[in-house]
């Protein structure tokens, strides 16, 4: 007698069969007919292969999983599933190989459209290789690249007392603001004078404070000052931690001002009063700063940093890290509403691209392929095999099947 397993993995591989002879199509609810060979997982969910089987909430939970994890990745899973069962074990080692722009595209073939595949190297000309990618949807007909270079620091609370002064409604804003840097703790409000009498002398501009920490005694006399004088106050706190001891000292330069510092001898009302600065597009969000830092500053800083690249290899990985967050390229992609697909075809390269990046490709059946989605997809099929082997069914029989059976 044929196991349900073995019934159900014989209907599973002649879909897989089907499907990679792109017989199968994909029609939403608009009319879109999608016949290319991707949107596996959804096509199979929508299929009645197993409709009637009782395994067939595990084989969803883990190809969900699976999903989750590596797109299409459910495919490779079902096939590898299909071998273990029919005892055919890949016994073939497979080798990183360093993938060209002609493989990324070769293996993207498998997940998006030809449109978004072109749409994706028109971006990485643009962008580069190590750009940060923001997709959107906008009012326009046609989509739009736009690049900019940005100095991002992250990662600095906004104290929670204060930030639904901005963050109420919003998670961002673009502002002009007066801002002070105060290498130490911020003890008294009255320390902050300076500030006030500059953003009324400017409309009320907001001030933005970062210091190493406060006091929630001083944090609740700035709200209470904020009723009375109307003037917006925001402190960000960036204390000194060993994993990332120069994010302050980095984000002072960047910005070009100079820290108060206790250590100067001036009280630090007089150093507030003389190191206070007017900054402009400033974006905030609750816990960072992101900025346009000009050029001379950051490309000086860089030079620093490389030349302890040179002789501090045992700190390269944070010294990168220092180096991304001084210089980021961003590019902001906007789709038309009318290609909204493109959204999820966009995220989906940028997925296998890092992936590719980091693990490379292989070849699995003459075909080239992510390295992880191979192993993803290996180690899904065996431990789902281990536990689907374990799991018992038991078939209940209606009455009229018991006299069918009896030959009533």
């Amino acid at each position: 007698m044929i196991s349900q397993l073995t019934t159900d993995l014989i209907k599973i591989k002649k879909f897989v069969d089907i499907f990679e002879e792109g017989r199968l199509k994909l029609v939403d609810n608009i009319g879109n007919i999608y016949s290319k060979n991707n949107n596996f997982f959804y096509k199979f969910i929508l299929s009645d292969v197993l409709k009637t089987s009782p395994f067939r909430p595990l084989f969803i939970d883990w190809l969900t999983e699976s999903e989750k994890i590596f797109p299409n990745c459910s495919k490779d899973l079902l096939k590898n599933l299909y071998n273990l069962h029919i005892q055919q074990k890949n016994s073939v080692e497979y080798h990183k190989i360093l993938s060209t722009r002609i493989d990324l595209n070769e293996i993207l073939q498998d997940y998006i459209s030809d449109e978004a595949i072109v749409l994706f190297n028109n971006i990485l000309e643009i962008s580069g290789p190590d750009a940060l990618l923001n997709v959107s949807v906008s009012n326009n007909h046609k989509t739009e690249i736009k690049k900019e270079n940005l100095t991002k620091f992250d990662k600095i609370k906004c104290h929670e007392e204060l930030s639904s002064i901005l963050f109420s409604q919003a998670s961002r804003s673009k502002r002009d603001i007066i801002f002070v840097a105060i290498d130490g703790f911020l003890e008294r409000d009255t320390d902050l004078q300076p500030l006030y009498n500059e953003s009324a002398n400017n409309q009320n501009k907001i001030i933005v404070v970062l210091c190493r920490g406060t006091n929630l005694q001083c944090v609740m006399q700035i709200r209470k000052n904020i009723v009375y004088n109307k003037i917006p106050v925001l402190i960000y706190e960036c204390p000194f931690i060993n994993d990332d001891p120069m994010k302050f000292d980095d984000l002072c330069r960047c910005l070009d001002v100079s820290p108060v510092k206790i250590e100067d001898g001036d009280p630090t009302i007089v150093q507030i009063q003389n190191k206070l600065k007017k900054l402009e597009n400033i974006v905030l969000t609750d816990n960072s700063f992101e900025f346009m830092c000009s050029s001379d500053i950051s490309n000086q800083l860089i030079s620093e940093i490389n030349e302890q690249l040179r002789l501090r290899e045992e700190y390269k990985e944070y010294l990168n890290l220092r180096k991304k967050r001084i210089k980021s390229k961003k590019v902001n992609i906007f789709i038309s509403k009318s290609k909204k697909n493109l959204i999820t075809d966009l995220n989906t390269a940028i997925f296998v691209y890092n992936s590719i990046s980091k693990y490379g490709i292989t070849v699995k059946d003459n075909k080239k392929c992510a390295m992880a989605l191979v192993k993803i997809s290996e180690k899904f099929a065996q431990e789902f095999y281990q536990k689907i082997q374990n799991v018992s069914v038991v078939v209940n029989l209606t009455n009229q099947t018991k006299r069918k059976k009896n030959g009533n």
